[in-house]
C-alpha cells in the first residue's frame, strides 16, 4: 500500500512506516530497490539504504532547500579534498520533493568528539579549514543557479536583526546591543564565495586508520550559497571549538590565514556574521554555555567563540 498523495509532511514525518514506503517508492523509481532504514531526527525525512544510497524527502515548502542541495552535489562532487555525496537522482512524488545520492563512509564527527584527544581534535579542525579554504576557493559561478542569494537574504537579515533575537527569547540587555554592533561591521564588502553554512560536527565524516583520524566526508548542503567567506566560520565556533581558542587559531591556520591576520576585527566580522546567521539563535547558543563562562558583551562573546 503506498502512502496516500493527500498525506501531509507533518504526518509523513511523524509515521516513519508511511515515510519507509514512500522511500522504498522512490529507490523502486531508480532501480535502486533495496531496504532502508530511517537515519537522523532533521526536518526533512532521511533513509540510508542496505547499500550504498541515502533517500532525502523535502517537505513542499522547503522546494529551494531541495533546489539548493540539488545544485551543490551536483555541482561539488570530486571538486574537494574531501568527499561530498555524488547526486544519484532527484525529482518529486506525491508532491514531495527527494534527493537519492551517495551514503559516504565514516561516522560522524558528532560521534567521536568527545572521545578525541586534543591533538586529534586539533589536527581534524585544521583539516576541516583547508577544505573549507579548498571549498571557498571555487567559481561562485558553478553555483549560480542554486536560489538563495545573498545580497537580498543579508540585507533582510540587517534589517530585521533585533526582531529576529527578541523572537528568539535573546534578552534586551543583548538587543541593545545589537545595532551599534553591527553598524561597525561594512558586511557589503569582500568577494563571495560558495559556502557550506552549516559546518557542524553532524555533518562532518571521519574514519580512523592507521590509528589516526581523518576526515572521510562532507554532508548537508540544503541552506548552502554563495557569500562572505566568514559565514562559515560561525558554526565552527560555536559547535566544534566551543570557546578553545586554540582549537579555532587551527582551523584559521588550516584555512589559510597567517597568525598576523587572526586579529580582533576578524573574530568581530565573525560575531557579525553569526548575528545575522539563518541559524544564529544567541539566545540558544548562550544557554549552552557554563554560568561562570557566560560573557555579557557581544565584544567579549566574540572573543570567546572566535578569538584566536
Amino acid at each position: 500500500m503506498n502512502a496516500p498523495p493527500s498525506l501531509t509532511f507533518a504526518q509523513l514525518h511523524a509515521n516513519t512506516e508511511s515515510a519507509e514506503r514512500l522511500a522504498r517508492r522512490i529507490l523502486d523509481r531508480h532501480g535502486l530497490g533495496a531496504g532502508c532504514a530511517r537515519i537522523g531526527e532533521a526536518s526533512q525525512i532521511v533513509f540510508a539504504t542496505e547499500g550504498a544510497h541515502i533517500v532525502k524527502i523535502f517537505a513542499p515548502e522547503d522546494a529551494s532547500f531541495f533546489e539548493t542541495e540539488t545544485v551543490f552535489l551536483d555541482r561539488l562532487h570530486g571538486r574537494l579534498p574531501m568527499r561530498t555525496p555524488a547526486l544519484v537522482a532527484s525529482g518529486e512524488v506525491d508532491g514531495f520533493p527527494y534527493i537519492v545520492m551517495e551514503r559516504l563512509p565514516g561516522e560522524t564527527l558528532a560521534r567521536v568528539w568527545d572521545s578525541l584527544a586534543a591533538p586529534e581534535r586539533r589536527a581534524l579542525l585544521a583539516s576541516l579549514g583547508e577544505c573549507t579554504h579548498a571549498l571557498h576557493s571555487l567559481s561562485p559561478l558553478l553555483f549560480d543557479c542554486a536560489p538563495f542569494r545573498w545580497e537580498p537574504f543579508i540585507a533582510d537579515q540587517r534589517e530585521h536583526a533585533v526582531a529576529i533575537h527578541r523572537r528568539f527569547g535573546l534578552g534586551e540587555e543583548w538587543i541593545a546591543q545589537i545595532p551599534a554592533y553591527l553598524a561597525r561591521m561594512p558586511l557589503a564588502s569582500g568577494p563571495l564565495v560558495p559556502l557550506h553554512t552549516e559546518l557542524m560536527p553532524e555533518h562532518v565524516l571521519v574514519e580512523r586508520s592507521g590509528g589516526a583520524w581523518s576526515l572521510s566526508g562532507l554532508i548537508d548542503f540544503e541552506p548552502s550559497m554563495t557569500g562572505l567567506a566568514e559565514y562559515d566560520f560561525c558554526a565552527v565556533g560555536i559547535f566544534l571549538t566551543r570557546g578553545h581558542r586554540e582549537v579555532f587559531r587551527d582551523f584559521l591556520l588550516g584555512y589559510g590565514y597567517s597568525a598576523g591576520d587572526l586579529t580582533d576585527e576578524l573574530s568581530r566580522r565573525i560575531m557579525a556574521l553569526l548575528l545575522l546567521h539563518r541559524y544564529g539563535n544567541v539566545k540558544r547558543f548562550l544557554d549552552r554555555l557554563p554560568p561562570d563562562e557566560r560573557p555579557v558583551t557581544l565584544e567579549q562573546l566574540a572573543q570567546y567563540w572566535y578569538g584566536a
